[in-house]
């Protein structure tokens, strides 16, 4: 691998690990990615750009975006809800939050959160600002994902509780904002130092017991990085990170992007094996005639929200609702998720939902997530399905499509760009893909 000249870092007060953290922020090219691994990372942007769109009428998109307006005001970004003017760290929370507010982006398995919603706001909000070109952009946002990806392994081999997004997603945005900019090798390590120092420390279990608007803590993440590397530009110190007391080796070598997984529902990815086995049976189970349903699954799918929904958070952070609705409604989409809470049918089935813990699906989360339905019947009949993996990961080969079915239907009837996409040139290559493959 080739770093530009004086991206080196001096060894001396710096760990090895971080020296190479640094090094490959600013020496990363796009170039160097394989076809199939820069493929997806278009297709990552894409897909998290049709969330956001998707996401526009969330109480929460609305309050993020007028927050950011009053307390973080500024001329060179923009809000993705209304093209509003902000200031790159404003827009970065303001958009993260966007980004998420469906529980709709992407996902990695090991970090058991959403780096994109974190990276991508942030590198376009920065971009937006230093009046990058959507080549550079690009790059920022492969390095981000990467770094996110590894700080996210690195924080839950020395922490026991469980973290969101945003404690580690902070870390990724200072990388991609600080490759922007063109800080230097000193500067980019205190950023990631500021960032990882400052993050939210989002105990997402919490959320998950009782939903709310924190949710992963994203927006706050997106915001914590792009502050951390202005901080630093301007000569902000920091103690050093335990990001860059880990031994990451395989810079270069290891692509995370190959492994993010998307969602094709709109809530917590804990729920979706449940919902894959619920799509299955409702091709054989009339809803009127079910009478109890039990799903088995993994310890912290069973954690999630019991109680029937009144808000949308609540709806996302739920197991029985999304299944209920797929065995009441034969779907589970946008609409299902930000309304019709009282509907009776749906409902009854969520009342009749039982929720059982298998110590086998257990032992195999977060790298595999698992359920399986058995549905009695008032003929007295049984339907099992399962166990069922949720569509969309990493290694599913039905991944680009889906990537691209998935931004047809939100993104429907054309694409509304926002203001950013359009000024950093990157509608170009979304809409080349849309209209590729059919």
């Amino acid at each position: 691998m080739s770093w530009p000249r004086g991206s080196r870092l001096s060894r001396t007060g710096r760990s090895l690990a971080e020296h190479d953290a640094v090094e490959f922020i600013h020496g990363f090219d796009l170039d160097q990615l394989p076809a199939t691994t820069a493929r997806r990372l278009r297709l990552l942007i894409l897909d998290l750009f049709a969330v956001a769109n998707a996401g526009r009428p969330a109480p929460a998109t609305l309050i993020a975006a007028d927050t950011a307006g009053d307390l973080f005001a500024g001329t060179t970004a923009t809000a993705w809800l209304d093209d509003r003017p902000l200031s790159p760290a404003g827009a970065a929370f303001a958009n993260g939050v966007l980004a998420n507010v469906l529980d709709l982006d992407d996902g990695h398995s090991l970090t058991k959160g959403h780096p994109g919603a974190a990276v991508i706001p942030a590198a376009a909000a920065v971009a937006e600002h230093a009046r990058s070109s959507g080549r550079e952009f690009l790059g920022a946002v492969a390095v981000g994902y990467e770094v996110a990806v590894r700080a996210a392994i690195a924080q839950h081999d020395r922490s026991p509780e469980y973290h969101g997004t945003g404690s580690w997603g902070a870390v990724g945005a200072a990388a991609a904002t600080a490759r922007l900019l063109g800080l230097s090798a000193d500067q980019t390590a205190v950023a990631l130092g500021i960032a990882e120092y400052h993050a939210p420390l989002s105990l997402i279990m919490r959320s998950v017991a009782a939903p709310a608007m924190t949710k992963d803590g994203i927006g706050w993440g997106a915001h914590v990085g792009v502050t951390s590397a202005f901080l630093a530009q301007r000569g902000f110190t920091a103690t050093a990170g335990r990001f860059g007391a880990t031994s990451i080796t395989d810079w270069g070598t290891r692509w995370h992007l190959d492994e993010l997984y998307l969602k094709p529902y709109p809530c917590c990815r804990w729920a979706q094996p449940a919902v894959a086995a619920a799509a299955a049976a409702r091709a054989t189970v009339a809803p009127d005639l079910i009478r109890r349903v039990r799903v088995t699954t993994f310890e912290a799918a069973a954690a999630l929200a019991a109680a029937p929904p009144t808000d949308t958070e609540q709806a996302q952070y739920s197991l029985r609702w999304p299944v209920a609705c797929l065995l009441a409604r034969g779907r589970f989409t946008v609409a299902d998720v930000l309304g019709g809470y009282d509907d009776p049918a749906t409902r009854r089935i969520l009342d009749a939902i039982d929720v059982t813990v298998s110590p086998v699906m257990t032992a195999a989360f977060p790298a595999r997530r698992l359920a399986s339905l058995r549905i009695e019947l008032t003929d007295g009949s049984v339907t099992e399905v399962g166990p069922f993996e949720a569509h969309g990961e990493g290694d599913d080969p039905h991944w680009d499509e889906l990537a691209l079915s998935k931004a047809r239907t939100l993104l429907s009837p054309e694409p509304n760009w926002p203001r950013a996409v359009r000024r950093l040139g990157v509608h170009t290559l979304l809409d080349e893909l849309l209209s590729a493959d059919g």
